[in-house]
């Protein structure tokens, strides 16, 4: 007898399928026993609403995103200053593409370098602080005695709460974004403007440089 290849076993095969006899049923048929997955979800979800626990969950997801929006996370890895230390920060960049006005004219071209307070008068005074610190918040309340033109910015704390003791607008470093492009390790921290640079200042709560 010739050995038949793997292609010809598969149509022998498919072939006594097609020619076969019902041969009745062998042991008796259930319907699956897991319920249907839609079923089973709706009816958890109306038994959640009936015990309450869904409302409960509601109220505690709300409660979440509300302490979320009034404490977001801590910028990690920053302390309190302990000794004066400023550093400067040239903010010139190269430009990715070409920059246009609304009637086409060319505000930057690709390439070029552009130091944005060249062409910004900027003279607004940054303050990193952590909300939490009592000591720099009465710092931050002498730093901006008289002052208008600047912003408090927390790295740590309660907006609201610090919003409210020092009766001003406050901002978080989300992400510690502004924490990473200026470098510092240590608060209360102040950024002023240096000529074509920025200077970047972490002063500890005593022994104040000005």
């Amino acid at each position: 007898m010739k050995c038949r290849t793997p292609l010809a076993l598969l149509l022998g095969i498919l072939a006594f399928g097609l020619q076969a006899k019902d041969l009745g049923t062998w042991g008796q048929l259930w319907p699956p026993s897991e319920p249907d997955l839609l079923t089973f979800i709706q009816d958890r979800m109306k038994s959640m609403e009936e015990s309450g626990e869904m409302a409960r969950l509601k109220r505690e997801a709300i409660a979440r995103v509300k302490r979320h929006a009034v404490r977001p996370p801590a910028v990690p890895g920053l302390t309190p200053a302990v000794d004066y230390r400023a550093s400067l920060l040239d903010p010139t960049f190269t430009v990715a593409e070409t920059v246009t006005d609304l009637q086409g004219n060319v505000i930057a071209r690709k390439g070029d370098r552009v130091n944005p307070l060249d062409r910004v008068p900027y003279h607004q005074t940054l303050y990193f602080i952590d909300g939490d610190n009592p000591d720099q918040i009465r710092w931050i309340r002498r730093q901006i005695a008289g002052k208008t033109d600047f912003k408090i910015i927390l790295v740590n704390g309660n907006i609201k709460e610090t919003s409210d003791a020092l009766d001003e607008q406050i901002f978080f470093d989300q992400a510690g974004v502004l924490t990473t492009k200026f470098g510092f390790e240590h608060t209360p921290v102040r950024v002023t403007r240096d000529d074509r640079q920025l200077k970047i200042e972490e002063i500890p709560v005593t022994g104040e440089k000005k």
